[in-house]
């Protein structure tokens, strides 16, 4: 028994002692995009949303249900026999069925109103994908990049830390000046600044990813999109303007307001009730029965139902403007995502093929004069912080054409990861 103690003791202990990254998850792209796309509630709902109106649509089909009608009628209220149910013959114990009949037209017409509100539900759905997955996307390359960053600025400071070592043997055999020390102490302080930054923005892409996928997603893997050139040539992104689910969803409201207009059309078609019954009168009087119709009367169909449909009309030509306006507006934004991608990949392939290699030739060059006397320690140490500084703004740089990429890669909602 003790030792089984002893045993559980110890194994809680291993499990408390095992690091946390030991059960941290790295993700692909496609597994985060379709992590999220499950996480959505709003997803969810939208679904929800469009199978009521689904099921909405059969039901108008239908005819409503009959009505069972029952009571009395004609009951004295005055005289010898008020009160009484078997002194007068015009009271009767009456019971029946009433029926409406709705035209087929109508409620074809009303449930197709109810699928096409339902086609829109399910558009405004895509959008919500759309933006799901652009934000999903962006949150893992901003993760995938900022390690990137994250392990240069490290390995940066690490140069220097070393040097740490090196300049204190320096000024114990005389050959430097003690402030050097504090000189490269003071730089490297500022140089770890830049990787608390980094960690911070490492942290900042795993929270985005936690609220978008409910999982700890605490680093990425797998091949990196094709995110350094446009997801396609410029012509294909503007023919692809109509498949956008906000056009697309613009245009399912357009035929609902269309639906609509068809279906007050024949709101003066009249409904008709139909109510057969069966009256039991006193012994000493015959039982009744009868058929009753009810129809409605449009005779002031000019000044409503008219003008109802005339209204609808006019919806439905509001939402065609409103269709067109759509489709100018998502044309203007493709021109504009596309000018500040090919504007933000200018100014990343600058920092990464001119700026970047000068500034590590000066960190080399100033390091070998440096170890020659020279140079002095207080420029080296300005050159490994604009080093650093480079790195970080052309990782910045890097993270605006990967935002940028998936902007317009994520238009359109993608059915398989890339």
């Amino acid at each position: 028994m003790h030792k089984h103690t002893l045993s559980l003791w110890l194994g809680g202990v291993l499990f408390a002692l095992v690091p946390v990254s030991a059960y941290a998850e790295s993700w692909t792209l496609a597994q985060t995009l379709t992590a999220a796309r499950h996480y959505s509630a709003e997803l969810s709902a939208s679904r929800n949303e469009a199978s009521a109106l689904e099921s909405m649509a059969d039901s108008a089909r239908e005819l409503p249900d009959p009505k069972l009608k029952f009571g009395l009628e004609n009951v004295p209220v005055q005289g010898n026999s008020d009160h009484r149910f078997t002194r007068e013959g015009m009271t009767m114990q009456k019971v029946g069925i009433m029926q409406r009949y709705v035209s087929e037209e109508k409620r074809s017409r009303k449930a197709e109103t109810l699928q096409a509100q339902s086609r829109g539900v399910n558009a405004r759905a895509q959008t919500l994908l759309a933006t799901l997955q652009r934000d999903t996307a962006q949150a893992w390359l901003d993760l995938a990049l900022s390690e990137q960053t994250l392990t240069a600025a490290r390995k940066l400071v690490s140069e220097t830390e070393r040097q740490l070592g090196v300049q204190k043997a320096s000024v114990g055999a005389g050959s430097s000046a003690p402030e050097s020390v504090l000189t490269l102490r003071v730089g490297l302080s500022a140089m770890r600044d830049k990787v608390t930054l980094a960690e911070r923005d490492v942290r900042l892409a795993q929270a985005r990813l936690l609220q978008l996928t409910g999982e700890s997603v605490t680093g990425v893997r797998g091949p990196m999109p094709a995110w350094q050139r446009l997801p396609a040539d410029e012509n294909t992104l503007n023919e692809g303007i109509a498949q956008h689910p906000e056009v697309i969803a613009a245009a399912r409201e357009a035929n609902t307001a269309k639906a609509r207009s068809s279906e007050s059309a024949v709101a003066a078609i009249p409904d008709v009730d139909v109510e057969v019954y069966y009256a039991h009168r006193a012994e000493d009087y015959d039982d009744m029965a009868g058929v009753m119709f009810t129809v409605d009367l449009p005779i002031f169909q000019s000044k409503r139902q008219d003008k109802d449909h005339a209204a609808d009309v006019s919806r439905t030509m509001q939402a065609n403007d409103e269709l067109a306006l759509t489709q100018r507006a998502h044309a203007a934004q493709l021109s504009t995502l596309i000018a500040e991608y090919q504007a933000a990949q200018t100014l990343w392939l600058r920092q990464r093929d001119e700026v970047l290699p000068l500034q590590q030739q000066r960190v080399i060059l100033l390091n070998a004069q440096y170890r020659a006397g020279q140079s002095d320690l207080t420029a080296l140490l300005a050159a490994r912080r604009d080093l650093l500084d480079t790195t970080l703004a052309a990782s910045d740089a890097e993270k605006t054409v990967a935002r940028n990429w998936a902007a317009i890669q994520f238009l359109i909602p993608q059915e398989t990861a890339l």
